[in-house]
Order: structure tokens, then C-alpha cells, then sequence
């Protein structure tokens, strides 16, 4: 019986210190997850989805839709989308270290998306229209983009 203990017991840690470490590399550094695949990203389409949300006077979703659709192709551009446990603003670090894009527009963009999503207050077309201007300038300097090594 004690010989028995002493083989099922260490086998049952290292089968649990396995799975932590799976777990480890799956929520923590998002590995096993599939890639973004940029070709899946129809930006024409997320653009005209983008306007029916503002005519319709939705401009937080509006905002935020074209937030996710420059997340996505921050994400199919550097091969990692936001994990689960970053914030936008830990993400657009991230992200910054990697493509060249101007950060005083990206980290203004990012100010737009969270008043659009997290504030309680109707979002004015005003605002609506200077963060897609932002976003406008932000897309196609993201395809044109070289990724760079972070340090």
C-alpha cells in the first residue's frame, strides 16, 4: 500500500503542475491560440457598418466598432490580438512597441473609444466624427507598417 502512495502521489502533482502550466501559457501569455488572419478583416464592410451606426445617431457604438477594427488590424498585423487580461491601454503599449504609428494619435483614439464605451453620457456627433477622423489617419498607416523587435 505505502508503495502504491508513493507512485500515485507524485504523479498526481506533476499532472497538476502540467496543467497550471498549460494554463500559465494559455491565459497569461495567450499561447495555442489561433493568429488573427489579416485577409479576415473586411475593412470596407466594418466601414460602412461604422456609418449605419452613426446615421443611425449610435455614435458609441459607432466609436467602438472602429476601435475593434483597428484593434483587429493592429492584431493581424503583429500576430497577437489583445488578450483577456490587458486593458485597451495596455494593449496600444504593446502595440506601439511594435508598429510605428504615432502615439499621441493612437493614445487619443484610445481616450475616444473609452469615453464612447465606458462613460454614461450620450456621445456627440462632434466627438464621433473627430474620432473617426483619427481612425482614418491611424488604418492605412498600419498596413504600411514595418513590425519592429521590441527591446
Amino acid at each position: 500500500m505505502q508503495g502504491l502512495v508513493n507512485i500515485i502521489l507524485p504523479s498526481v502533482a506533476l499532472a497538476g503542475a502540467v496543467i497550471v502550466v498549460v494554463l500559465y501559457f494559455y491565459l497569461v501569455k495567450g499561447k495555442f491560440r489561433r493568429p488573427i488572419a489579416a485577409a479576415g478583416i473586411d475593412i470596407p464592410s466594418k466601414l460602412r457598418n461604422i456609418k449605419k451606426l452613426a446615421d443611425a445617431g449610435k455614435y458609441s457604438a459607432a466609436i467602438a466598432l472602429a476601435y475593434r477594427t483597428f484593434e483587429q488590424m493592429c492584431g493581424a498585423k503583429i500576430g497577437s490580438e489583445r488578450l483577456n487580461s490587458e486593458t485597451a491601454r495596455e494593449y496600444i503599449e504593446r502595440v506601439l512597441k511594435m508598429l510605428p504609428l504615432d502615439s499621441a494619435a493612437v493614445e487619443n483614439f484610445t481616450g475616444f473609444y473609452e469615453e464612447a464605451r465606458f462613460s454614461r453620457h450620450d456621445i456627440s456627433r462632434d466627438t464621433y466624427e473627430a474620432a473617426i477622423r483619427v481612425f482614418t489617419d491611424l488604418y492605412p498607416k498600419i498596413e504600411g507598417s514595418p513590425i519592429t523587435t521590441p527591446v
